[in-house]
C-alpha cells in the first residue's frame, strides 16, 4: 500500500465509524505504515464494534503488538493472554505476548511465552529438543 492508499483508508473508516471492516483495514494500514498512534485509534474502534470471528485471531496479533508499542502494555498481556487461552496452539499469541510481558517486567513469564511460541510453532524442527524446553518452561511458569 503506497501513501496515497494509506490516507485513503483512515479517511474511509473515518466516513463509516460504524463499518468494523473499514476500521480493521484503517488499522493495519496504519500499522503497517508505523503510525501506530493513528493505528491505535482505529483498532480501538475496531475492538468496540466487535471482531468478526474470521478475523478474530490474526486482529488480536496486530492490536496487542500496537498496545505494547503504544505504551498500553498491560493491556496488551490481558488481550494477549486471554488469546492464548481462546486459541489454544496458535504460536502468534505466545510470540506477542513475550514481549509484552517483558515490558511489563514479567521476566521469566515473558521467556515462558517465547518457549511456548517455539514449541508451539513447530516440536519437529527442534531436533528432539522439544521436551527439554517444554521442562524450561514449565519452570519459568511455576516461579511466577
Amino acid at each position: 500500500m503506497d501513501s496515497e492508499e494509506l490516507a485513503v483508508v483512515p479517511h474511509t473508516a473515518e466516513e463509516h465509524p460504524e463499518d468494523v471492516e473499514a476500521q480493521i483495514a484503517a488499522a493495519w494500514a496504519s500499522d503497517s505504515h508505523r503510525t501506530e498512534e493513528d493505528a491505535i485509534r482505529f483498532y480501538d474502534k475496531a475492538w468496540a464494534l466487535g471482531i468478526p470471528d474470521e478475523q478474530r485471531k490474526r486482529f488480536i496479533v496486530g492490536y496487542g503488538s500496537t498496545l505494547r508499542n503504544v505504551g498500553r502494555q498491560r493491556e496488551a498481556v490481558e488481550l494477549l493472554t486471554a488469546a492464548v487461552g481462546e486459541f489454544p496452539g496458535y504460536a502468534p499469541h505466545s510470540a506477542f505476548l513475550a514481549p509484552a510481558l517483558h515490558t511489563d517486567g514479567q521476566h521469566d513469564a515473558a521467556m515462558a511465552a517465547s518457549l511456548t511460541a517455539l514449541l508451539q510453532a513447530g516440536a519437529a524442527e527442534l531436533d528432539g529438543y522439544d521436551r527439554a524446553l517444554t521442562h524450561y518452561r514449565n519452570a519459568l511458569e511455576s516461579s511466577e
